[in-house]
């Protein structure tokens, strides 16, 4: 029987002080924005287009802007190689060249990030920090600089939770919080979706259940279907973590059309929704559930990113080991 849940408005009165730091947890649904990271780069650029371009068209005549808008997206990729390529002490220095000062760079930095391994991954999301910090001191009333730096925190923030350091991961959404405004509704939908991850490493459920639903909420206006989907594969997880394999059932199973062409989602939704229709007692499915359980362990072979696959392999022995579990 479905609860009824507490809704929580962010950011106030939402992120309390952290428990100590425990065991990393994994991240079910991460992607593509913040995964996803498991997420497909090629999705980071495309997330919330058209909000993105219409606040960077704000101003300027619209030719010469979507001009430079496309010279910028060219350049990203050689200039953040440029900049990882830089000695340490440099590389600091280079976060305030005019070079490096674009919404692209930062973006480029995400995409770059989550195919990282965690250590590397948190040095190039550093570096996007500070491109954005600069971003903003040189546009200080353009949303945009403190979108990005609202992105930033949030992806620094999963990679944290996933390495069970909640203390830090706590420090980056708090100034993530500190920053957020009515307007900004994708960021918000950012920061919903990494707190409620925080929460749930803390086994604080009713906490992040309703903030796994205004993420999604907040997804559906102002994010791509494919975001909204993989939000939707971390609240179906939440719901299994919190004994609710029932309610899981539906969610994981309007995902998986929309997180097919996103490799960590569309592994994570598919073992999620095996222990769901195990553990809900849907035995006549047992086919299936193999199906799904085997459908993923390919996948996991064959599409996930290497830095995604230690996570995903434990996602399928948790899977396997409830679905056996639950059988006999």
């Amino acid at each position: 029987m479905a609860r009824g849940r507490r809704q929580l408005d962010e950011p106030q009165g939402v992120l309390d002080d952290p428990t100590p730091a425990g065991a990393p947890g994994a991240q079910e649904g991460r992607g593509p924005a913040a995964a996803t990271p498991d997420t497909d780069p090629s999705s980071t650029a495309a997330t919330a287009a058209v909000e993105r371009l219409l606040q960077r068209l704000e101003g300027r005549g619209l030719d010469a802007k979507l001009a430079a808008l496309e010279r910028e997206r060219r350049e990203a990729p050689g200039l953040v190689a440029e900049l990882l390529a830089l000695p340490e002490a440099r590389r600091s220095a280079a976060a305030s060249d005019a070079r490096f000062a674009t919404p692209e760079v930062v973006w480029r930095l995400l995409e770059v990030s989550r195919d990282s391994a965690p250590a590397a991954a948190l040095r190039q999301l550093g570096q996007a920090r500070k491109v954005a910090i600069h971003l903003a001191a040189l546009r200080p009333a353009a949303s945009l600089p403190i979108q990005l730096r609202v992105e930033v925190g949030c992806e620094a923030a999963h990679r944290q939770i996933d390495g069970g350091d909640r203390a830090a991961a706590a420090a980056n959404l708090r100034e993530a919080a500190a920053a957020l405004r009515p307007d900004l509704g994708y960021a918000r939908a950012l920061y919903c979706r990494a707190l409620a991850r925080l929460r749930r490493a803390e086994n604080r459920w009713e906490e992040a259940l309703a903030l796994g639903d205004r993420a999604v909420r907040l997804l559906d206006d102002h994010g791509s279907p494919s975001e909204m989907a993989a939000a939707i594969v971390e609240q179906g997880w939440l719901l299994l973590d919190a004994g609710e394999a029932d309610e899981a059932v539906p969610l994981f199973e309007r995902a998986l059309p929309e997180v097919e062409t996103i490799p960590y989602p569309a592994v994570s939704c598919r073992l999620g929704l095996a222990i769901a229709l195990r553990e809900s007692g849907q035995a006549a499915d047992r086919a299936r559930i193999e199906k799904l359980l085997g459908d993923a362990e390919w996948m996991i072979a064959q599409a996930s990113a290497e830095a995604d696959q230690p996570r995903l392999r434990w996602l399928a022995a948790q899977a396997a080991a409830r679905c056996s579990h639950t059988a006999g």
